[in-house]
Formats: C-alpha cells, sequence, structure tokens
C-alpha cells in the first residue's frame, strides 16, 4: 500500500535569485513560472529605481 504524502511543499527547495537593485533574495512564485529567467526585480519599487545605465 503507498503511503500518502500530506507534506504541501518545501518552500526552501524552489529556486531563488537576488534583486537587481536592492539584492535581496527573491524566492521562485508561480506567477513566475512561465518566465523565471527574465524576472530580474523583486517588486514595482525596484523596478521603477534600476539604474537607466547597464552595470
Amino acid at each position: 500500500m503507498a503511503q500518502k504524502n500530506t507534506f504541501k511543499g518545501n518552500k526552501q527547495s524552489l529556486p531563488s535569485k537576488p534583486c537587481k537593485t536592492c539584492g535581496r533574495d527573491m524566492t521562485w512564485r508561480k506567477a513566475w513560472a512561465k518566465n523565471w529567467e527574465q524576472v530580474l526585480y523583486c517588486s514595482d519599487a525596484c523596478r521603477k529605481n534600476k539604474s537607466p545605465t547597464p552595470p
């Protein structure tokens, strides 16, 4: 008999990367599933405060 898995998930196993503006780690979200590679900023505030010239 298969054991029923009641574990809903482990957020520590989700991928994360630093925000380009503030440097804080942002963890993968379901809303970003289709474009995780293009996500660079953690919030609208960081997107607005991005530097005009690339580093």
